[in-house]
């Protein structure tokens, strides 16, 4: 072809509708549950019993019980009347992971999945597909270097602290943390419209029941392509302006 001629051009190519977010085919996840609806008898005000009580939300309790015990004595929860819902991460980094999920079961909290509550499951199900006792630590036992039946040196610091969590929260609190949704859906509370309980973030436009359930739990901002990211490089979730949560619902 002469150097003097130009090719025709070509159309660009359409992008098709299954590869935009939210859209695209998305895997099972068989131990995960992906979206609840709080029961109408624990919206305070709007439930059956309608009740002068509230509905009290706490994120990122991080296994500090004695400072949640705290808040609630400070609000002066009342557990009749009021419900708490725990918004994601109430285990890990603080001293008693065990102890925020029995005070979690016994006011009858409801929760969401967070990404630590997330990544501990994951190493519970990996421990028990390798055959290693969940049941609970062996106080004499050094768990810091213990190869609980598998090579030491394939493992980090973080993974054998998230082995000791397994151990020490049990199988009943795993069984409670693996049956809380990604996501809640609280209901209409007036005028504030549908409330829904993540522990990070959701995409604009896109329904509860296709939200990817890694970005609700990890998310911190939305990109310039639109793509949810765990990077702080972007904008907030809830800043962007085409997001109407009743149409996500």
């Amino acid at each position: 072809m002469p150097d003097s001629e130009t090719p025709p051009s070509q159309p660009e190519p359409e992008i098709p509708a299954e590869n935009v977010y939210g859209l695209n085919a998305q895997p099972s996840f068989a131990d995960m549950i992906q979206l609840l609806d709080l029961p109408s008898e624990l919206v305070p005000q709007v439930g059956k019993h309608r009740s002068p009580g509230r509905l009290v939300i706490v994120g990122d309790v991080h296994g500090m019980k004695k400072s949640l015990e705290d808040l609630l004595s400070k609000i002066k929860f009342n557990a009749k009347e009021d419900h708490l819902i725990l918004a994601g991460d109430m285990i890990a980094k603080g001293p008693d992971s065990p102890g925020v999920v029995d005070l979690a079961m016994k006011l009858g909290a409801s929760a969401v999945r967070g990404n630590h509550e997330d990544r501990v499951l994951l190493v519970h199900a990996d421990m028990e597909a390798n055959h290693i006792d969940v049941s609970g630590p062996d106080p004499n036992e050094d768990t810091e270097k213990s190869q609980d039946g598998l090579e030491e040196e394939s493992f980090s610091r973080g993974d054998y602290k998230d082995r000791r969590l397994v151990k020490a929260l049990g199988e009943k609190r795993l069984k409670w943390l693996k049956t809380r949704p990604v996501i809640l859906r609280v209901g209409e509370l007036g005028e504030m419209g549908e409330l829904v309980v993540v522990h990070a973030g959701l995409v604009p436009g896109v329904k509860l029941e296709r939200q990817d359930p890694a970005m609700v739990m990890h998310m911190r901002t939305i990109g310039h392509d639109g793509v949810p990211s765990e990077s702080r490089d972007g904008s907030g979730w809830w800043k962007a302006s085409a997001f109407l949560l009743q149409e996500a619902s």
